[in-house]
């Protein structure tokens, strides 16, 4: 019961609830990748907390935990590379969700780089942003980036999404 009902809902029911609810939300996935300018080497995790803000300026949100590896990086580099992927690239998740993975994220030939940022070859669509506004609330960090570069087109089947705890096929009905 809600409060609606007459009844209050608790904390930890309403964040249940709210986890529940989210988990049908479809959303697109992406890889977040950014450098870090103290060990120069490419920093990453795996997102489908993405979402475009603005055309005026063109704009991107990410949502970071805090507490995931990239989060420091991309706060120190103030810039970051959202990589939206494609039904083919799902085995990349695995590698930017599992802090065990973390020195293989980009090993493969399909890192590139647009400046010092790296990118996903093939990906659907690569955003890459500065960073010009952030606020931390509750356990994330939400960082605005003002898009300065598209790449488009790639190879990587139809977009990728998330639902249910699963990968699902985002495409037109």
């Amino acid at each position: 019961m809600g409060e609606a009902d007459g009844v209050a809902m608790g904390v930890a029911e309403i964040a249940a609830g709210l986890k529940s609810a989210m988990r049908r939300m479809p959303g697109a996935v992406a890889l977040i990748s950014t450098i870090d300018p103290e060990t120069g080497q490419p920093a990453g995790l795996a997102a489908s907390a993405v979402i475009p803000v603005s055309m005026e300026p063109p704009s991107m949100l990410i949502s970071i935990n805090r507490n995931a590896s990239a989060h420091a990086a991309i706060e120190r580099a103030g810039k970051f590379c959202v990589n939206l992927l494609g039904t083919e690239q799902t085995a990349l998740v695995g590698l930017f969700s599992s802090s065990d993975m973390r020195e293989r994220r980009f090993s493969g030939p399909e890192w590139l780089r647009s400046g010092d940022l790296p990118y996903l070859a093939g990906a659907c669509s690569n955003l890459f942003c500065t960073i010009s506004k952030t606020l931390l609330f509750g356990t994330h960090e939400l960082f605005v980036g003002e898009v300065f570069e598209v790449i488009s087109g790639g190879d990587s089947g139809d977009p990728l999404g998330w639902i249910e705890g699963g990968f699902a096929r985002l495409g037109p009905l």
